[in-house]
Formats: structure tokens, C-alpha cells, sequence
């Protein structure tokens, strides 16, 4: 079976509307438009052609919801997913998150074998660094220059992110301003897509990093759209019924086209990690309460997508 055919599975699979929420179908028909294949296919294809042994992957999530503002169910997991693949490719991830949510990153990252390094000296096998950003955007240009010149990143990677909308604020998907609570990224996308970087995003609702690739779209079809609709653009658009299976979808291309089936977790590390980072404090970004969902889809449907895609690359 040809790469594209297993992929056109993976989009579908990844794209079942489960919550019923009613706009993936519009997002997945425009970002595939574009593409001209499925939407996995293409990244994993760009990151396989972009990536070298040894290279620095800035992979970026983080989406902290009300009442509490705490880190949601969604993204981390996807992140960590994909770090997990790369590291396999031998790749050396820097995870980029609010540093509230340092633990709950720490958690999902640890539950799939990753280990944590101090400094890019330390970088290597299966590790990761931890950082923050600024959340003014006044610092963020000055910060993206010292990250870009020290790790040189071949690829930028965005997950379930808070994006910027056209009024320079970013929103909940219900319309709240959450602008003050969330690290502005956008300055560190731009400084590496400038420095030849691959750009690659993954979202489910519009309101996140490099949904602007579609932004017409996501207007005209969610709920508050024109209000919420993220303005930031990249090479490559992922759109997924929940972003954490825009990883997973990623993560199980990339493990089928290079051979590498363990780069895909299982369904009890799946599993795993959510307990984990709810242990850690993360709650359901849908509920907003700490339980064995994401986007108030149980625990068990999740691991059935692992499954599912074990199935789709013969793991």
C-alpha cells in the first residue's frame, strides 16, 4: 500500500467529527485544497525532506483555558507525540510552552521515555529542552533572535497553540480575550521561517498558530470566526477533529515512511499520558475540569485512534 493511500486513512481517521462540534469538515476541505494530498502526507513528507540528523525542532503548544486559565488536555500530549517520532529520527526537540505549564509538559514527555536535558551541550538522544517565551510582545522579536542563532532549527512545529487574531489579541474559542495568559510565539515563527526554517502547524478550531493559511474559511464557518480567527500562516496545515490526532496522524507517517514503527506511542502510553498530566494539573478544555478526557471526548476513544493507526502503518 502506497504512503498516500495510508495517509488519506490517517486524515480521515483523525478527522472524525466524535464531539460533533461541526466545523472540521470545512477546515480539513480548505487546508486539503491547498495541499492537493492529505495533509499528513504533505508534512511528513516536507519534514522528512527538510530534516538531518542532529537538527534542533522547535515544537510549540499551549493553550490555557478559563475559569482557571490552566493548561488544557489538548496539545500537550500532541507535542509530545510528535517529539517522541522526531527524537526517534534523531532529531533533538525544544519544547516551547508557558512555563505554568512546565510541569504538565514535563509529565507527557516523561511518560513516553523522553528525558530532559539543561542546554543544548546536553541535547541529544532521546531528550528534550523545556522553555518559555515571552508574553509581551514587546520582548518576543529579541527572544526569537537568541533562540533562532543558538538552535538553528530546521523545523518550527505549532500544536493546539493560542494564536494571534487580526485585533492582536487571541481568543478562546468561545470569544474571550486570553491575550495576557498566553506566550506570543508568533515573533518565533516568523524569526525561524525567516532563517529557512520548515513551518508546520496543527489545530482543530481555527483560533490557533497558522490557521491563517485558511483564515477566509474559518470566518465564514466557527462560531465567532471573524472575532477568534488566527492571522498567522506556515508551509504546512494540519487540521484535525481534536489537534492532539493532528500529531498522532504526523507521528504515525512519519514512523511508516522511515520504517521506524516504536516512533509511534501505544495506547496504554496514550493512556498514560493523560493521566499523568492530570496528575500534573491540566484539565479538559472543553469542561475546564480535571477528568480522563479531551475536549470532552473520553480517555478511551483517544487511545482507540493509537490503535487505529497501529493498524493503518502494519505496527
Amino acid at each position: 500500500m502506497s504512503s498516500e493511500h495510508v495517509c488519506e486513512g490517517i486524515d480521515r481517521l483523525i478527522t472524525v467529527d466524535v464531539s460533533g462540534r461541526g466545523v472540521i469538515y470545512k477546515l480539513y476541505e480548505a487546508a486539503r485544497s491547498q495541499s492537493g494530498k492529505p495533509l499528513t502526507l504533505s508534512a511528513a513528507e516536507s519534514i522528512r525532506e527538510r530534516l538531518k540528523e542532529g537538527d534542533t525542532v522547535i515544537i510549540t503548544t499551549g493553550f490555557r483555558v478559563l475559569p482557571g486559565m490552566i493548561q488544557e488536555t489538548d496539545g500537550p500530549l500532541g507535542a509530545a507525540s510528535i517529539a517522541k517520532a522526531l527524537a526517534h529520527l534523531k532529531a533533538k526537540p525544544v519544547i516551547v510552552i508557558e512555563r505554568e505549564s512546565f510541569g504538565i509538559m514535563r509529565a507527557a514527555l516523561t511518560s513516553l521515555g523522553l528525558r530532559e536535558a539543561r542546554n543544548i551541550e546536553e541535547l541529544g538522544g532521546y531528550s528534550y529542552i523545556l522553555m518559555s517565551f515571552p508574553y509581551e510582545i514587546s520582548e518576543a522579536e529579541e527572544e526569537a533572535e537568541r533562540i533562532v542563532s543558538e538552535y538553528n532549527p530546521s523545523i518550527f512545529l505549532s500544536i493546539e497553540k493560542a494564536g494571534m487574531a487580526g485585533n492582536g489579541r487571541y481568543h478562546t474559542m468561545r470569544g474571550y480575550d486570553i491575550t495576557d495568559f498566553h506566550i506570543k510565539v508568533e515573533a518565533l515563527l516568523e524569526r525561524a521561517k525567516k532563517n529557512g526554517a520548515l513551518t508546520v502547524a496543527i489545530g482543530d478550531g481555527g483560533n490557533e498558530v497558522g490557521m491563517g493559511n485558511i483564515r477566509e474559511v474559518v470566518e465564514r464557518n466557527v462560531p465567532n470566526g471573524e472575532r477568534i480567527a488566527a492571522i498567522s500562516t506556515v508551509d504546512r496545515l494540519i487540521c484535525a477533529a481534536v489537534s492532539n490526532w493532528g500529531g498522532y496522524g504526523l507521528s504515525a507517517a512519519l514512523s511508516m515512511m522511515e520504517g521506524v514503527k516504536e516512533a509511534l506511542h501505544t495506547p496504554e502510553q496514550e493512556e498514560m499520558m493523560l493521566k499523568s498530566i492530570l496528575e500534573a494539573g491540566a484539565v479538559d478544555g472543553v469542561t475546564g475540569k480535571r477528568e480522563e478526557s479531551v475536549d470532552n471526548i473520553p480517555m478511551k476513544v483517544h487511545s482507540s485512534i493509537i490503535r487505529i493507526l497501529e493498524g493503518l502503518i502494519k505496527k
